[in-house]
């Protein structure tokens, strides 16, 4: 099964916000190389937002001008960036729309049924405003479908070492980013590693001495039973799937766990992290200010976060 048939690119005309239109010809060609007979063929849209002039012109006649002259220039720029895709297994079409960027972007996913938009967190400014409180982070909350923010200080392409990281918490809302890691992972050759972090327990203080012996010796029986638990929870779903390129591991930190996925992504060399925007409380504290979010500003890589449409 193909999750992604329409996929978004916003793009504004800088170099940048183009960093993501390679890792998006690419997911998309290769979606459409998964896909079966009879199914959709796979779209690619290039969206530019043509944001309304600040200042009215005295002159509506001028004002009209310029306006019609903006969107000229954005049909043109986007024409030119589509004849450069020669992927023929993908559609690859053109839009462009008016309004504040991040609002237009959402309103075009709700209208045209995209369920994924690849962009990158750097914009025309070249700051990283995009992610943090700008238009990258409003479309990834308010989008009702995946998003994948490929980060501009990031090096490592989105599909260069073939290696994919699904963080899992043990719950099922977790779970949902795994159907699509798997897909996207057929489709463009990757292994997929499932990771669960086990969060420690702060040491017992040493002026308990030998009376917190006892209590010293549960707590590292508690940790030790979590750890199994993890590894049975990551076994069965190992086992759930037929899949030779799927592994799991499991690891233990004492600190944040945003950081430990952060850090073993590095470790392993990972270029794509997918996580859902839901972990085990089911209230979107996995994206909003927690674990999702974390990893998202922190992550060396591309990271796509994927949502239920009712989020």
């Amino acid at each position: 099964m193909v999750p992604f048939h329409n996929i978004l690119v916003p793009l504004d005309g800088s170099e940048l916000a183009e960093k993501a239109l390679g890792p998006a010809i690419q997911l998309a060609s290769a979606m459409a190389q998964q896909a079966e007979v009879g199914d959709a063929r796979v779209k690619l849209t290039l969206l530019r937002v043509s944001a309304p002039l600040t200042l009215m012109a005295a002159d509506p006649i001028l004002f009209d001008e310029m306006i019609r002259m903006s969107i000229d220039e954005a049909q043109a720029y986007l024409k030119a960036t589509a004849q450069t895709i020669s992927e023929e297994s993908i559609v690859v079409e053109t839009k462009v729309v008016s309004g504040s960027p991040a609002d237009a972007v959402v309103y075009y996913v709700e209208e045209n049924g995209v369920d994924l938009v690849i962009m990158s967190s750097h914009g025309r400014t070249g700051s990283s405003r995009w992610v943090y409180g700008s238009v990258a982070e409003k479309v990834m909350h308010h989008a009702p479908c995946a998003t994948a923010i490929i980060r501009a200080h990031v090096s490592v392409n989105m599909f260069q070492n073939h290696k994919i990281l699904v963080p899992l918490d043990g719950s099922e809302l977790a779970e949902r980013a795994l159907d699509s890691a798997m897909a996207i992972a057929a489709a463009v050759k990757s292994d997929v590693l499932l990771l669960r972090v086990v969060a420690g327990r702060e040491p017992l203080p040493e002026a308990i001495g030998p009376a917190g012996d006892g209590m010293a010796a549960a707590l590292n029986e508690a940790n030790a039973l979590e750890r199994a638990e993890a590894e049975t929870y990551l076994q069965r779903i190992y086992a759930s799937r037929d899949n030779q390129h799927l592994f799991f591991d499991v690891q233990n930190t004492d600190g944040d766990i945003a950081d430990a996925i952060v850090s073993y992504a590095d470790a392993q060399n990972i270029d794509l992290i997918v996580i859902s925007s839901h972990g085990r409380s089911g209230i979107g504290r996995w994206l909003h200010g927690s674990v999702a979010e974390k990893v998202l500003r922190g992550a060396n890589c591309a990271t796509m976060i994927i949502r239920r449409r009712q989020d």
